[in-house]
Order: C-alpha cells, then sequence, then structure tokens
C-alpha cells in the first residue's frame, strides 16, 4: 500500500466530504418528497450541493495528477470519486424531474425511494471513514447493507411499474412516474457500484 506523507492532499478526507455532501443532498431530497411543498421547491438546494460535489471531485481528480504518493491506488480513488459523484448527480437528476415533468406531488414509491437512498448514503460515509483509518473488515457490514437496500429499490421499482399498468390513468403522468422511478433506481445503482469498489478495495488491503 502507498502512504501519503503530511503534506500530500488527504485524498480520504475527501473522499469523506464527498460522500457528507452526498447525504446532505439524500437528505434534502427526502425532506422535498416527505414535506407538503411541492418537490420541485428543492430544486435550487440540491443544484447547489450537486455543484459542491463537482468541485469536490475536480479537487480529487487534479490532486492526484499533482502527488506520486497516495494513500490508496489512484484507479480506487478515481472510482470512489466518480461513482460517488454519480450518486449525487442522480439525486439532483431526480429532483430536476419534478420540476421539468411538472410532477407536484410525492407518492408512497418515492418516498421510500428517499429513505433508501439516505440509507446507503450514510453507509457509504461510515465506510469511507472506517476507509480513513484503514478498518477494513468493518467496511464489509456496511457493503453488504447497501447491496441489500439496492435490491430494495429494485423492487420499488417494478412494483411502482406494475401498479402503473395495473392502474392505468393519465397517459402523461403515468409515463412521468415510470420516469421518475427508473431513475431513482439507477441512483442506487450507483451507490451500489461505490460498495462493490470499496469490496474490491478490502480484499486487496485486508
Amino acid at each position: 500500500m502507498l502512504f501519503a506523507k503530511k503534506n500530500d492532499i488527504d485524498f480520504l478526507l475527501l473522499l469523506i466530504k464527498a460522500s457528507e455532501n452526498t447525504l446532505h443532498a439524500a437528505q434534502i431530497f427526502r425532506n422535498a418528497v416527505m414535506g407538503d411543498q411541492p418537490p420541485a421547491a428543492f430544486c435550487p438546494q440540491l443544484k447547489d450541493l450537486e455543484n459542491n460535489g463537482d468541485q469536490i471531485t475536480h479537487q480529487i481528480f487534479k490532486g492526484l495528477n499533482k502527488v506520486f504518493i497516495t494513500p490508496l491506488e489512484r484507479e480506487d480513488i478515481m472510482e470512489l470519486a466518480s461513482k460517488v459523484d454519480d450518486v449525487i448527480d442522480g439525486i439532483e437528476a431526480s429532483i430536476a424531474r419534478f420540476d421539468y415533468l411538472n410532477i407536484n406531488t410525492s407518492d408512497n414509491y418515492m418516498r421510500e425511494f428517499s429513505a433508501v437512498l439516505v440509507d446507503s448514503c450514510q453507509h457509504i460515509l461510515d465506510s469511507f471513514k472506517l476507509l480513513s483509518k484503514k478498518k477494513y473488515m468493518q467496511i464489509t457490514e456496511h457493503t453488504v447493507q447497501i447491496n441489500s437496500l439496492e435490491n430494495e429499490a429494485d423492487r420499488l421499482m417494478r412494483e411502482g411499474i406494475r401498479e402503473i399498468f395495473m392502474n392505468p390513468k393519465d397517459p402523461y403522468h403515468d409515463f412521468k412516474l415510470k420516469e421518475l422511478y427508473e431513475r431513482l433506481e439507477q441512483t442506487t445503482d450507483a451507490c451500489e457500484d461505490v460498495a462493490n469498489i470499496l469490496e474490491s478495495v478490502v480484499l486487496r488491503y485486508s
């Protein structure tokens, strides 16, 4: 393993910051679908967090071009940063659909998806904190939970789409719901991608 010097960029701290930012975004998304306001009202907040995530990712990539010694393989750091960025991009893309698809209210599937996202992002953050302490084996407890949550998201998407076709209403509105359910499920896929990379890191370094 390659260890960073004190004057090097702290990539693991940056990954923690990125995951904290992503968890915050997931929590705001949950507030958006659980509250009384139209969810689209939360678009500016989530766009700001998505931009902040982009800045952290850029800082990581730029730092990798400047330093020789890194705490993990460069590819691992790049992939982890990229996939965490995919998660927050997915959250922002989901809230944006409330705006441009003109969806004014949330339903139980969206609310359950939001809980899955918050829990998944919390497990990602906890995993990165363990990674920074080199507590590799404990990370597995969190990656298993993320994989389980992704399975729950698959179920939600299937049941949501089944509901659309079993009880069709306005075809345009049905299309909007299907589009949103699928985007939310893709976002949980990105969480699972983070977990898969972490599992490979654990195998190499533990």
